[in-house]
């Protein structure tokens, strides 16, 4: 465990299925500097590697442990799980729904409402959340009979992430699946509308009509109404660099993706204890 000159500390991530209500998923992305490696959280003064820094533009390095205010990363944890919200619930799917005049005026809207806790009991009670939820609950409750009654606290970054993001790829699915019938329910009518007319024609002209050529054929490409039509879903992805802010340790450990399941069970890290070596020390303890 301490084959190198330094004393190094390892941090397990994926071993135990996750159930810590303390954690606060964060987004990590390019993480070169603080400001963006802790995004979308704001802070102007925090401790990294047990020393205060306020210059925003100081360097991380990979492994470094970031500290944040007990009541910075509290109150920051509405503001963090509010723009997941905006930018992949509402975003990615009611947005490609609508057209897009009306969706940036919807965006808008939704945005000003989230700022006020009136506003988000109006959203809340809005017929796509409240859809989404009761989909939520029906697919936890098949989870739970099937794997049994183990529950994930909100908030768990890995486990909330991958909950998050098979439900919203499941929703849309669902969704996209909903209006599709709605559309095929009307193609149907059109098509009883002609066949009804092709009945009339039959009777008249001994030449067999197109219409029941094209309706009966799936590869031709010429049918003038496409019945069965496959709908190409692409996967939410949620933001996969994470940081992970701890309430009780006030912890942050700067972490990178490119994806959140690749990350391996264990995670050498610098020891905190020791103090901060000149240069950027990039990977020298991974």
């Amino acid at each position: 465990m301490h084959r190198g000159r330094e004393r190094t500390s390892y941090i397990p991530f994926l071993l135990n299925q996750e159930t810590r209500s303390d954690v606060i998923p964060v987004r990590l992305r390019f993480s070169d500097t603080l400001p963006q490696a802790r995004q979308p959280i704001s802070h102007r003064r925090v401790c990294l590697n047990n020393g205060l820094v306020t210059i925003t533009h100081f360097k991380v390095s990979h492994g470094d442990l970031i500290s944040f205010k007990e009541n910075d990363a509290r109150t920051r944890g509405e503001e963090i799980r509010r723009s997941f919200y905006i930018d992949i619930s509402v975003g990615k799917i009611i947005g490609k729904f609508l057209p897009v005049r009306i969706w940036r005026r919807t965006k808008t809207e939704w945005f000003r409402l989230l700022t006020t806790q009136r506003g988000c009991r109006l959203l809340l009670k809005s017929g796509f959340l409240q859809e989404l939820r009761s989909y939520m609950q029906e697919e936890d409750l098949e989870r739970t009979k099937k794997f049994g009654s183990a529950k994930v606290c909100l908030g768990s970054s890995f486990a909330e992430h991958n909950r998050m993001k098979r439900n919203l790829f499941h929703f849309k699915y669902f969704f996209l699946w909903k209006r599709r019938k709605e559309e095929e329910e009307g193609v149907e009518e059109i098509l009883k509308v002609i066949e009804e007319n092709e009945n009339r024609k039959r009777a008249i002209s001994p030449f067999v009509y197109t219409n029941k050529l094209y309706r009966n054929s799936t590869y031709c490409s010429g049918s003038p109404f496409t019945i069965t039509r496959k709908i190409r879903i692409k996967r939410i992805e949620l933001p996969t660099h994470y940081s992970e802010v701890n309430h009780r340790t006030l912890k942050a450990v700067v972490s990178y993706g490119p994806n959140i399941g690749h990350i391996p069970h264990d995670i050498r890290l610098k020891d905190p204890n020791l103090p901060l070596r000149s240069g950027n020390g990039r990977g020298q303890n991974i």
